[in-house]
Order: structure tokens, then C-alpha cells, then sequence
């Protein structure tokens, strides 16, 4: 008499990985797909962010020590508002100085980009050296003296005493600017010091002459959550593009600006296929699963926050100012009231140009004919999403209720803030 076969506990196991290695070829190709092509990109652009105001600022006196003194209480609200202002540039790397007031100014960023905060020395203040403690308000006549010579008279030999000279400043900021540029990001903001940035803008940038540097020193010093773009590398050099809103270079044009994100949307999208594809060698269910549901959200929170940028950049060219931007939440999760608020926001763009607009048909149509573009190619990006995130589901199934992902946003270092006297900055 045949025996009855007993089913093999392990071949159900063998058809679940069988059947996971399959979703998860089909989510990356989701992924892949989504993204598109990542133009040779030779320029990088750097938002260089001075820190909120410190305790250091608000005492008065030089400090230029690290780790140095945290935020005040008008200081990091400086932080938020200042993410908020910036954001929608959705940089592809956010990096801080080794002092921790940087850090801190950095984190509303980190947290709603869900970028980490690398800290990279080389973008810490100007040592002050026998300067340090001194009052900022005699800083024009003292230790200010050494980096306006290093920019505008072209002196980088001399040494401020008891600290570097020009040469060394110039050096390290461009080291740490190299770091970014090796890592692969060409949009990229950096929380660091008023003196460092505009001192080390002045010395590298090639569209400055001597009469604006001091136009701007005496008119516009940089101050606490304020910003300077510069665009270039190191072998073309350098050219100031803004200045805390004042233009000095042309902005990038539609189509450059939507080239760098859709180069940052496939960077991202291919580190989240990857993170996916790397569970599969802890051989574990629940830990693939978890992968993939990872994957797919953060997927989804990157074409987002492309759609946003875009849809600023679009606005900013309409001539109109775009309402505050609503919550930056993954699309598969909140796709309908996504779908609503970029609606809103076309329509509103709509509106404003047809009543600005005057009867020069000629001068509307192309206008509205950008609007349209991008609400195409958003379309299909959220059904690209819904795709995925159809698949995920299914893949799920065994596993029982998708869990919910955590932003991970850097913590910023508070924990590691240690006390000081002050700092320079404003007066540099």
C-alpha cells in the first residue's frame, strides 16, 4: 500500500522566499522605472546656512571653541523658519560644522527632508585665536582685520595670531567641499558660520570685485539663519549666485532645476531598492518584509518631495507666491489628499495668471502649457507609486499588517552640547 507523502515544512518556506525574491524584483524595476535618467552633473551647487542665533551671540563676546554654545530660545525657532524657507530646493545631502550650534540650526531640515546630518570639519568658524573672548563689537578693528585682508586684498599669508592664516581657512573649506562633492551630491546644504561663509565665498568667488565684497560687509553681513549660494567645483571654480535673496548670477532655468531633481529622485530611489535588495541576505521573512515596506515609503516620500520641488519652481517662475507647503507625508500612504493640494496649487497658479495676465494671448499660453506638462508627469509619478505600493500590499499578505516606518532624521547632537562663552560670527 503507498504511504500518503508528507508535505516538506521547509518547501513552503523555499516558495514564500521564491515568492519574495520575485516582489522584489518587480519593486525594484517600480523603483528604477520611477526614476529618471541622472545627467553627468560637473557643477554642484552649496547653500551654505548660517546657524541660529547662540548663546555666544546673544553674550556678545568672540567665541570661536568647539564644540561650543547651543541655540537660545530666539534661535531655534531662527532654525525652523528657516527649513521652511528652504526646503523646497529638496537637497540631496545636508551637512553641519563641528560645532553644535550648526547641528541644532540643521535639524528642522533633517527632519522634514528625512535626511541624516553628516558632520564634516573644515566648516567651523574662523579660529579667533588671542582674539577669542574679546568683545564682536571691536571686532572690526582686531580680529576682522585678518580675513577681510585674505578676501579682498588677496593677503592669505597673514596669520591671525595665535591661529591659521588664509591659505589653511581657504584649504579646509575646500576639502570638506570636496567630501561632498566625492559623496555625489550636487545640491547640497551646509549649516556653518558667518564668517566662514562670507569669507570663504569672497575669496573663491570669480563674479566678485573688491568694491562689492565691501558693499556687502558694510551693508549686508551675513546674520543668524541667513544664506549664501555659490555654484561650481574645484577645477572651474567658483561663482556667487545669491546672497540672502539678492541675486548676483542668473538662477538655473526650468529644465536645468528639474534635471538636478530628477538626478536627486534617482539617487534616492536606487538606495531604496538597494536597502530592499540587501535584506535578502539575513535570509529572514520578517526582516525582508520590513525592508520592502521601508523601501516602498521612503520611495514614495522622494517623489514627493520631487513633485514639491518642481511645483515651487514653476510657481517661483509664474511670478506667484505659492501658499505654505502642506506636510510632507508618503504618497502611497496619502495619495488622494496629495493629489488635492497639487491641484489646489495649479489652480490657484491658474487663477493668478489669467487675472495678472493682460490679453497677449501669446505671452499665457506657454505658461499654462508648463502648468499642464507638470501635472502629467505628476500623474503618472503617482501611479507609478500606486503601483508600488499595490505590490507591496500583496507582498505583505503573509506577514500579516504592514508596520508604519519612523522618520530618521538625525537627532542633531543636542545631547552632545557643550557650554561656551560666545561666539564671533556677526562680526567677522
Amino acid at each position: 500500500m503507498k504511504q500518503a507523502s508528507v508535505p516538506d515544512a521547509s518547501h513552503g518556506q523555499r516558495r514564500t522566499v521564491r515568492h519574495l525574491l520575485g516582489v522584489a524584483l518587480a519593486v525594484t524595476g517600480l523603483l528604477i522605472g520611477a526614476a529618471v535618467p541622472a545627467s553627468a552633473a560637473e557643477l554642484m551647487r552649496v547653500t551654505f546656512i548660517r546657524h541660529g542665533e547662540s548663546a555666544g551671540n546673544a553674550s556678545g563676546n568672540i567665541d570661536t571653541s568647539t564644540p561650543g554654545p547651543v541655540l537660545t530660545a530666539k534661535g531655534q525657532p531662527q532654525a525652523e523658519a528657516v527649513a521652511a524657507l528652504l526646503e523646497d530646493n529638496n537637497y540631496d545631502g545636508i551637512y553641519a560644522s563641528t560645532m553644535v550650534r550648526t547641528q541644532l540650526t540643521a535639524a528642522p531640515m533633517s527632519r522634514d527632508l528625512r535626511l541624516p546630518i553628516q558632520v564634516l570639519p573644515g566648516l567651523q568658524e574662523i579660529e579667533a585665536g588671542v582674539f577669542e573672548g574679546t568683545p564682536e563689537s571691536q571686532a572690526s578693528s582686531g580680529y576682522g582685520l585678518y580675513p577681510l585682508a585674505w578676501a579682498v586684498q588677496g593677503n592669505r599669508n597673514l596669520r591671525i595670531p595665535g591661529s591659521i592664516d588664509g591659505n589653511e581657512f581657504d584649504a579646509r573649506v575646500d576639502q570638506a567641499l570636496a567630501t561632498i562633492y566625492d559623496n555625489g551630491d550636487r545640491n547640497a546644504a551646509v549649516f556653518s558660520h558667518g564668517g566662514a561663509i562670507m569669507f570663504w565665498t569672497m575669496m573663491n568667488a570669480q563674479n566678485l570685485t573688491a568694491a562689492q565684497k565691501i558693499d556687502l560687509l558694510r551693508t549686508a553681513p551675513l546674520g543668524n539663519a541667513q544664506y549664501v549660494i555659490v555654484e561650481g567645483n574645484a577645477e572651474d571654480g567658483w561663482t556667487l549666485v545669491n546672497w540672502n535673496g539678492k541675486l548676483f548670477a542668473p538662477e538655473p532655468t526650468f529644465v536645468a532645476e528639474v534635471q538636478r531633481q530628477r538626478r536627486t529622485l534617482n539617487r534616492q530611489l536606487a538606495a531604496s531598492a538597494q536597502e530592499f535588495v540587501a535584506s535578502f541576505q539575513s535570509r529572514d521573512l520578517a526582516t525582508i518584509a520590513t525592508a520592502l515596506n521601508h523601501s516602498v515609503t521612503d520611495a514614495a516620500f522622494s517623489i514627493s518631495k520631487y513633485h514639491r520641488a518642481v511645483r515651487a519652481k514653476i510657481i517661483a517662475g509664474l511670478g506667484t507666491k505659492a501658499d505654505p507647503a502642506p506636510a510632507l507625508v508618503p504618497a502611497a500612504e496619502n495619495s488622494a489628499e496629495k493629489s488635492d493640494v497639487s491641484r489646489a496649487q495649479v489652480i490657484k497658479a491658474e487663477k493668478t495668471e489669467a487675472s495678472e495676465a493682460s490679453d497677449d494671448t501669446a505671452t499665457r499660453t506657454p505658461k499654462r502649457n508648463r502648468i499642464r506638462k507638470i501635472e502629467a508627469a505628476q500623474e503618472r509619478d503617482e501611479a507609478t507609486v500606486d503601483a508600488t505600493a499595490d505590490t507591496t500590499r500583496k507582498a505583505s499578505k503573509p506577514f500579516g499588517k504592514r508596520r508604519g516606518t519612523a522618520s530618521t532624521a538625525a537627532d542633531a547632537g543636542a545631547d552632545n552640547a557643550g557650554k561656551g562663552a560666545g561666539t564671533h560670527d556677526a562680526a567677522a
